[in-house]
């Protein structure tokens, strides 16, 4: 049994298991790019920070 929900970034649906033990909330292009976004956060200088 699949479920279709819609990606909280991009708002495409995409297939989910119901039952799985951490639902998905993100399709697979934008948990890719929120992966390498935290990979990086180190990386991340005061000041390249806005307000």
């Amino acid at each position: 049994m699949v479920n279709e929900i819609n990606c909280k970034d991009c708002g495409k649906s995409f297939e989910v298991v119901p039952n799985a033990r951490y639902p998905r909330k993100y399709c697979d292009k934008c948990s890719l790019e929120r992966k390498e976004a935290y990979a990086k956060i180190g990386e991340i200088k005061f000041e390249d920070c806005e307000d």
